[in-house]
C-alpha cells in the first residue's frame, strides 16, 4: 500500500490481500487506485475477493485500475461466472497503451515494461520532490534502472537467493545481489527487498543489507 495524505493506492492484490489490508485498517474511502504488475496469480488471486466485498457492501466511491491489457476482461469473466452483476464506479487503465499518468493530488505514475515470463511492468510513483519505485518478477534489466533512477525509495523482487542465480534466470527473477546492483546504478536512497520464495526463510533474508541498512521490512510502515 502506497498512502498519501488523501488516499490509498494498492500495488498487486494477491491472495489474502483483502484480509491483510482490513487487518491493518484501511478503509475502503480511502482506497482510491490499485496498480497490478501483471497476470499472474500470487499478484492478481486477491483482487476478485477485494472487488467482491466493495460490491457486497455497496462502496460506490470511484476506484482506477491500472494495469495489463487482460485486467478489464479478467475482471468482467470473474463476475459474470459467478453470476455477479457490477454496478460499481471502476475506471481501466491499460498500461500497455500509456507509460505515464497523473493521479490525485499532481502525483505522477510511470511504467515501463519489465522482462517476465508474461508482460510484466514495474511502477513509479512520484510527487515530483519523492519517489516510489515497485518492481517485481523481472530479470534484471535496463528497464529497472531506468524507471528506479535516483529514486527514494526502490521495492525490489528478490525471490531467489544469490546462490540460486540461475535457478533465478531459469525462472526470469532478480537475486537480492541483482537487486542491489540495480539500487547502486540507479543510485536509489533506500532498497527494500521484497517477493521471496519458500526457500528462504526469515534468518536467511534478515541477514541482506545494503549500504548499512536492512533491505526487510516486516509489517512496518516506511515514510519518504
Amino acid at each position: 500500500m502506497v498512502s498519501t495524505t488523501n488516499y490509498d493506492a494498492m500495488i498487486d492484490c494477491g491472495e489474502g490481500s483483502y484480509l491483510r489490508w482490513k487487518k491493518a485498517g484501511y478503509k475502503w474511502k480511502n482506497l482510491k487506485y490499485i496498480l497490478i504488475t501483471h497476470m499472474h496469480p500470487d499478484h492478481i488471486g486477491g483482487l476478485i475477493p477485494l472487488l467482491f466485498y466493495r460490491k457486497l457492501f455497496s462502496i460506490d466511491s470511484p476506484l482506477t485500475l491500472i494495469g495489463p491489457p487482460q485486467l478489464k476482461v479478467y475482471f468482467e469473466d470473474c463476475f459474470h461466472h459467478s453470476g455477479l452483476t457490477n454496478k460499481q464506479d471502476l475506471q481501466w487503465i491499460d498500461i500497455s497503451a500509456i507509460n505515464q499518468l497523473g493521479i490525485q493530488d499532481h502525483i505522477e505514475i510511470f511504467a515501463l515494461e519489465m522482462k517476465h515470463k508474461i508482460p510484466c511492468w514495474g511502477y513509479k510513483i512520484s510527487d515530483g520532490d519523492n519517489s516510489l519505485v515497485f518492481i517485481t518478477d523481472t530479470l534484471p534489466n535496463s528497464n529497472a534502472v531506468t524507471l528506479a533512477k535516483n529514486a527514494d525509495i526502490l521495492i525490489h523482487e528478490a525471490t531467489f537467493g544469490h546462490h540460486m542465480r540461475e535457478k533465478a534466470k531459469e525462472h526470469f527473477h532478480t537475486t537480492e545481489i541483482q537487486a542491489m546492483e540495480i539500487a547502486d546504478e540507479a543510485k536509489v536512497r533506500r532498497l527494500i527487498l521484497t517477493h521471496f520464495s519458500q526457500r528462504l526463510s526469515n534468518k536467511d533474508v534478515e541477514k541482506w543489507y545494503w549500504n548499512g541498512k536492512p533491505c526487510i521490512v516486516f509489517d512496518e510502515r516506511v515514510e519518504i
